[in-house]
C-alpha cells in the first residue's frame, strides 16, 4: 500500500473527530473507570436498575454497572466501529445475558424502560437531549451526566469527579 494513501486512511479517524467537535457533537472519549464508579455510586446503582448508556463507546459503564453493580444494561451506540467494541468485551466479560447494545442512533431508541440514564454527551446534545428524556423516562428515573448539565432537569446533586463536575438527575 502506498504510504500517502495508509497515512490518510490513519488520519480519517482524527478528521472525524475534529468535524463532530466543530458540529458540537459528542465524541469518543472514554470516562476514567473510577468516574464510572464514583458516578453510579452516587446514584445508587443496583441489581434492580437498568441502565442506559447513551453513546456507550467502548461498553465500559455497562460492564462496571453489570458486574459492579448487578444492574442491567442497553448501550446504544451509532458508530459501528464502537458497537462492535462493545459487543466484544461484553462477549469477553460473560455479560450477555446481563447487557444489550444496539448499533443504533438513541434519538430512535425509546428510552422508557431504562430506571437510570448515564449520558456523557456535549451541551448540544444534552440540549436536544432533555425534551426526549422528560417524554420518555418514566417519574423517579435517574439521569447521569458527566460534565455537561441539562438545563431543565431536576438537579438532586452536582459533584466532583475528577477534573470536572456530573450531575445527577431525577425525572
Amino acid at each position: 500500500m502506498n504510504l500517502h494513501i495508509f497515512l490518510i486512511l490513519l488520519m480519517l479517524p482524527l478528521l472525524k473527530i475534529w468535524f463532530d467537535l466543530i458540529r458540537g457533537e459528542a465524541v469518543f472519549v472514554p470516562l476514567p473507570k473510577t468516574t464510572i464508579r464514583k458516578m453510579l455510586k452516587v446514584a445508587r446503582t443496583s441489581k434492580k436498575d437498568i441502565v442506559y448508556d447513551l453513546g456507550c463507546g467502548d461498553g465500559r459503564v455497562l460492564i462496571i454497572a453489570a458486574k459492579e453493580f448487578g444492574a442491567k444494561a442497553v448501550g446504544i451506540e451509532k458508530n459501528w466501529f464502537l458497537y462492535r467494541i462493545s459487543k466484544w468485551r461484553i462477549e469477553k466479560e460473560g455479560l450477555r445475558k446481563k447487557v444489550k447494545v444496539l448499533h443504533k442512533d438513541f434519538f430512535g431508541v425509546n428510552l422508557s424502560n431504562a430506571t437510570l440514564v448515564f449520558a456523557y454527551l456535549s451541551k448540544k446534545v444534552n440540549r436536544k437531549l432533555e425534551p426526549k428524556l422528560m417524554k420518555e423516562l418514566k417519574k423517579g428515573t435517574r439521569v447521569l451526566s458527566a460534565s455537561h448539565p441539562f438545563e431543565n432537569l431536576r438537579l438532586v446533586k452536582k459533584f466532583k469527579t475528577g477534573h470536572f463536575y456530573s450531575y445527577l438527575y431525577v425525572i
